[in-house]
């Protein structure tokens, strides 16, 4: 009977192990426009068509299941001629449930990394926009207006990166923090990127 026991008791710890190193991505959109299109699961990094997942559209939702042993950065998206419709969508593979959302502003939740990658895709949204913002104000701003625009924009800059800096601190050994290291490092000073990685 001990036997059994310990038998019963080795299946359940490697289920809640297997659980634990698992993602499900559960995706929604609008009404059932899109019911019979497909949405393809694409690693950022070294994507083949071995590892690129799609699964169909069905009742205004799709799910993805997969290995979150070690988190990656992928992209969700359609064919090219949805795109328009449904923004592209980047994703963590970590292990969790992801809840997302396709529209023409996609969004992703439910897990920490996914949140935070959430938060730095919002910002950089918004500083992308002041950044055109400002850019479009030059293209109309007579001589005396320009120089105190030019340093709105440094000063944009400086945020933007200063918040890129901090977020890489403190998600620096996470798919997402090495993710946004590769995107915005550029910008870091030097005394940053030698304190990023002694990290």
């Amino acid at each position: 009977m001990q036997k059994v026991y310990c038998f019963i008791t080795l299946l359940f710890m490697l289920s809640c192990a297997s659980f634990e190193s698992k993602y499900i991505i559960e995706g929604k959109l609008k009404g059932k426009t899109y019911d019979g299109e497909f949405i393809y699961l694409v690693p950022v990094e070294g994507a083949t068509a071995e590892t690129v997942d799609s699964v169909q559209i069905k009742d205004g939702a799709f799910r993805f299941e997969g290995d979150a042993s070690v988190p990656s950065i992928c992209i969700l998206r359609t064919r090219p001629l949805l795109r328009m419709e449904l923004q592209e969508l980047l994703v963590v593979t970590e292990p969790g449930t992801i809840s997302v959302i396709l529209d023409t502003e996609s969004s992703a939740k439910g897990t920490p990394q996914n949140e935070a990658l959430q938060l730095w895709k919002e910002q950089k949204r918004n500083s992308d926009f002041a950044y055109t913002n400002i850019n479009q104000q030059l293209l109309e701003a007579d001589e005396s207006k320009k120089e105190e625009l030019k340093k709105l924009q440094m000063k944009y800059d400086k945020e933007y990166s200063n918040f890129n800096y901090n977020f890489v601190k403190q998600y620096k050994h996470t798919a997402v923090g090495e993710f946004v290291y590769k995107m915005t490092g550029f910008s870091f000073t030097p005394e940053q990127k030698k304190e990023l990685n002694s990290l």
